[in-house]
């Protein structure tokens, strides 16, 4: 089965609907990765066949298991490729998302997907997590901290209310409130 239709036979399992341009972006976004991950190693090589599973539907779980309020203030830490950020961009224009990653290149590389996919609810932020001043009603983290650390690294940056939706496993997620 193909990209697309794997994508579109998940989303309907999940009862998610995406618009044929936002699909296309999502697939665009992989195209992206694929093209520079050797030099980057932006996912690893035994994960580039398993993109769509691993790491796109991954991204797109955490809209089934929390309901993000219309114009929410995200950050996606350690953004890496742009997952999850990129894939919850792409699917809620809704959101505000600031995508944290603290490698320049990959800055510069999350900077062309969102430019290219004129994604205009992203803004790349080029910082150590330590160095943001800002506050989020949610923070998603994907393979990022050990556990122990990471509520007390994520906690001082949410809102009051706020969630942090962490990527504990493939298709886990869990929810800290503030």
């Amino acid at each position: 089965m193909g990209d697309k239709k794997a994508i579109e036979k998940w989303l309907a399992e999940k009862n998610l609907s995406l618009t044929g341009n936002q699909i296309s972006a999502l697939l665009e976004h992989l195209d992206f990765i694929k093209a520079s991950s050797g030099r980057m190693n932006l996912v690893s090589k035994n994960d580039l066949p398993k993109l769509v599973e691993r790491h796109l539907l991954d991204s797109l779980l955490v809209l089934t298991v929390y309901k993000f309020p219309p114009g929410a203030t995200v950050a996606d830490l350690g953004s890496g490729a742009g997952f999850p950020g990129v894939p919850v961009a792409i699917a809620r224009p809704d959101l505000k998302i600031d995508l944290i990653e603290s490698r320049l290149r990959k800055s510069l590389f999350l900077k062309k997907v969102v430019d290219n996919l004129e994604l205009i609810n992203v803004q790349v932020v080029n910082k150590r997590w330590e160095k943001v001043e800002k506050l989020y009603d949610i923070v998603l983290v994907r393979a990022v901290f050990n556990e122990q650390d990471l509520q007390k690294k994520v906690i001082p940056h949410l809102s009051p209310g706020g969630v942090l939706l962490h990527f504990a496993k493939h298709n886990n997620i869990n929810i800290l409130k503030r």
